[in-house]
């Protein structure tokens, strides 16, 4: 009794998964859709980083850009409120250690 029923379930599975296969094949191939988006963008950016075809200019570039701080900006004629700047301190404070300057307990509670 256990064989038929076992024998019964191996089955079945095989037949569902023979049809899954027949209509796969006969699907219409429909080429993928090119992804936009901040997560595409950040990829791409990412992709563009490590890509051999830049030239050592543009690599300095995407750098400087990255590490721009906001004395940098300010440097550059962008200027922030000082209700912007006490709020970024503020986080500060809270998300790294007041010692070490290692990320706090806080920092991975989100």
């Amino acid at each position: 009794m256990e064989i038929v029923i076992l024998s019964s379930i191996v089955v079945t599975l095989f037949i569902v998964f023979g049809i899954t296969v027949y209509r796969e094949i006969n699907k219409e191939y429909t080429p993928p859709v090119k992804e936009m988006g901040p997560r595409a963008n950040m990829v791409n950016f990412m992709g563009r980083l490590f890509d051999d075809k830049q030239t050592i200019k543009e690599q300095e570039t995407i750098f400087k850009a990255m590490t721009r701080t906001i004395s940098d900006m300010e440097g550059d004629g962008v200027y922030f409120p000082d209700s912007v700047k006490e709020e970024l301190e503020k986080k500060r404070e809270e998300l790294y250690c007041e010692y070490s300057n290692l990320p706090s307990v806080k920092s991975y509670a989100d």
